[in-house]
């Protein structure tokens, strides 16, 4: 009786759903509205594929791991239709409204309302919260509120560096101390449900940071994703359609047609969000299953600031498919240590989901499902199992490097591959340990911890597995595996891979993208680790105690100085942000050029905001009308005009863009014949560089008190 009305009350939610959904999207078209309505769809749907996937859970270990699958299947499905036709407002709805039936189908599979729950993790015992709980509580949130409130009165949309530029210490303070005295409600390991929550929080100011300083938006790649996501989303396509990256767009765009939320807050907020509000609750889980005391478990959400969170401060496909991938090594943990959902097959549909989104974590990702499917001792040992488990090994180990050589082949016939390049002691000189100082002792201790970040991490996974071998007898040994493959990947890639078409900084940033992947598969054995620890610290002197809980805050908030950009006495900031100034030089030379054709040269910040409030304006050809990317054709005119700027360079990169539209037959540009170049204040020796350009320039003009300045050069015959 109780299940036919648990049933129909979920039928009822599901078509208020669908109606109110359907009511938005025709009439109203409310971002307010649609965030709402997400929230209700992940909450209540990913709750429901949740009790599908992991049975033997529990309240919001199941509603995350249903969340997830859901949105991968979104992600799968977004991209399978975009693949196959395009990605329009229809199929999006179609997506979204097969999602709740889809739900409450696996729901029912599941017995909805009479199945086990062995694993009740956040909930406790009735009883009476101490007072001195609710005062440290509150003082944790003040503390976060205190530092959000920091970080939005430093806003700027001026050129910086870094946000430390703009943000005051006492954001790093307030976060120390609110990280302080979490820490030490974590290691309590008591009222779960709060403490979570408040991690939760923690997490989200450190990930948001970029966004609360940067209205205009931070960095480069996620201003050329957000104008293809726009583009997408008005025509249905782009040519060509992109073999990666897709599982970003699939996601965004499902939730800007079908919840009317703006492309723009989704591509600021997707990533930063999505870890904050997953990650604390998938790390906790596996803590629990691994350590096998809720307590502890609890107690080491101090040290999720250890994982390399970079990565998550912005939205950018290799950051979503590695916030995927290291879900899916912490969703792993039950079936790893204990045999228990979610199995092997429901978590091929997250590695689907990030195979789709970016190669270089999407390939992990389905390497590391198939290791789990095939693991002998899971298999009874059959051949077979044995097989395909050490097959996948040894093709693992160069899989990344060899989808390279595939693509150097398919786009410039050659493989780009010196495999007489390859030197584990070359590609091993770029890790050592590092001790310094530079007579600051916070900086100091700053960088202590930084540059010796990922050597500390690698030593306690160490610890860990050896943990885990004498109490797990090796069952977390494809971890191990994973790692090193993934060195073996990365040791390749940065030696023997050939990446001269990049520009010089960049050349080894895809095989650096390798080395927080590999961490992420040890990170269940730091959890074990740390964990330990905590469990032998616990009973023993209140001084061992706090001493504990006070490196964990110190880290964190090292963490917090460290996952962004710097300019300080330890490390020289180049890179500075889209500021307001380039979005006006933007508009400037596409009122002075009035309709006809021209190339830019400038630097990446200004085309960053070319991108931003033109979209894919001109093509010419395979060369954009601005100089990206850096390693193009175009963007090496802009370096020489910023060495000397002169009539001939200008007239060069006019005839470069005019010929490759000419050897082009699906280029309809009229022939560009005026030159634009855009020299930013912040630009080595600009002051010569716009003297000597102002000798030369048929016009100029400067912009912002002079921040930037605009050279205009004709078509020379």
């Amino acid at each position: 009786m109780f299940g036919f009305l648990s049933r129909l009350h979920s039928i009822s939610f599901t078509v208020v759903f669908l109606a109110l959904l359907l009511a938005n999207a025709a009439l109203w078209q409310s971002p307010i509205i649609g965030v709402a309505l997400l929230a209700a769809f992940l909450v209540t749907f990913g709750n429901w594929v949740g009790r599908w996937a992991a049975p033997s859970e529990h309240g919001p270990t199941q509603t995350w791991v249903g969340v997830w699958m859901l949105l991968s299947a979104v992600m799968v499905a977004g991209a399978g239709a975009y693949y196959a036709w395009q990605l329009t407002p229809d199929v999006a709805l179609v997506i979204a409204m097969a999602a709740g039936p889809l739900a409450w189908t696996l729901a029912g599979k599941s017995k909805l309302g009479w199945f086990r729950r062995p694993h009740d993790n956040v909930s406790e015992p009735r009883h009476r919260v101490p007072a001195a709980f609710w005062l440290a509580a509150t003082l944790v949130v003040a503390g976060l509120a205190a530092t959000a409130w920091i970080l939005l009165g430093a806003a700027t949309t001026d050129a910086v560096r870094t946000v430390w530029e703009r943000v005051p210490p006492a954001a790093l303070v307030s976060f120390g101390l609110s990280a302080f005295v979490l820490a030490g409600l974590l290691f309590h390991g008591k009222e779960r449900a709060v403490t979570i929550t408040l991690t939760t929080g923690a997490l989200g100011v450190f990930l948001l940071a970029a966004v609360l300083v940067f209205p205009l938006g931070f960095g480069f790649d996620p201003f050329i994703h957000q104008a293809t996501e726009e583009h997408i989303a008005r025509f249905g396509t782009i040519t060509p359609k992109p073999l990666y990256y897709v599982g970003q767009y699939a996601l965004v765009l499902f939730a800007h047609h079908a919840f009317s939320i703006p492309v723009a807050t989704l591509n600021a907020l997707l990533v930063p969000l999505l870890a904050a509000l997953l990650l604390p609750v998938a790390w906790f889980g596996a803590a629990t299953h691994l350590l096998r005391d809720k307590n502890a478990g609890a107690a080491t959400l101090a040290a999720i600031f250890l994982l390399p969170l970079s990565g998550f401060v912005l939205t950018t496909p290799q950051g979503l498919a590695n916030l995927w991938v290291l879900l899916l090594v912490l969703a792993a943990i039950p079936t790893l240590v204990r045999n228990e959902s979610p199995r092997v097959w429901p978590l091929a549909l997250p590695a689907l989901a990030a195979l789709v989104t970016h190669p270089i974590a999407g390939i992990p990702a389905m390497l590391f499902a198939i290791l789990l499917a095939s693991d002998p001792r899971r298999n009874g040992d059959r051949v077979l199992a044995r097989v395909v488990h050490w097959t996948t090994v040894v093709a693992g180990s160069v899989a990344i490097p060899f989808s390279f050589v595939v693509n150097a082949l398919r786009s410039t016939g050659t493989t780009g591959f010196d495999l007489s390049a390859i030197s584990t002691v070359s590609a091993l000189s770029s890790f050592s340990l590092f001790l310094s100082n530079r007579f600051d002792p916070l900086l100091d201790f700053v960088y202590l911890y930084g540059l010796n970040a990922t050597a500390l991490f690698v030593a306690l996974a160490a610890v860990g597995y050896g943990i885990s071998r004498r109490q797990m007898r090796g069952t977390l040994r494809v971890l191990m595996l994973m790692t090193a493959m993934l060195a073996v990947n990365w040791a390749i890639l940065s030696t023997a891979v050939d990446f001269s078409f990049l520009i010089d900084y960049e050349r080894q940033n895809f095989a650096a993208r390798l080395v927080p992947m590999a961490l992420f598969f040890l990170a269940p054995l730091v959890i074990l680790a740390v964990g330990t620890w905590i469990n032998r610290v616990r009973p023993g002197p209140a001084s061992l105690r706090v001493a504990t809980v006070a490196i964990l805050a110190a880290l964190a908030a090292a963490s917090f100085y460290l996952a962004y950009p710097r300019n300080d006495a330890y490390e020289a900031g180049h890179g500075f942000n889209v500021s307001q100034a380039d979005l006006n030089a933007v508009h400037a030379i596409e009122k002075d050029a009035a309709g006809t054709p021209y190339v830019v040269l400038a630097n990446q910040t200004v085309s960053a905001a070319a991108v931003r409030e033109l979209g894919f304006a001109r093509y010419y050809g395979d060369l954009f009308f601005y100089p990206i990317p850096t390693g193009g054709d175009l963007y090496a005119s802009f370096l020489s005009m910023s060495e000397k700027p002169s009539r001939e360079i200008a007239k060069a990169a006019l005839d470069l863009v005019n010929a490759r539209c000419s050897k082009d037959p699906g280029c309809t540009q009229p022939p560009a014949g005026t030159a634009y170049f855009v020299v930013n204040r912040y630009w080595w020796e600009a002051s010569r560089i716009v003297e000597t350009a102002k000798q030369n320039a048929d016009y100029w003009w400067a912009l912002d008190n002079a921040a930037v300045h605009v050279f205009r050069y004709q078509t020379y015959d």
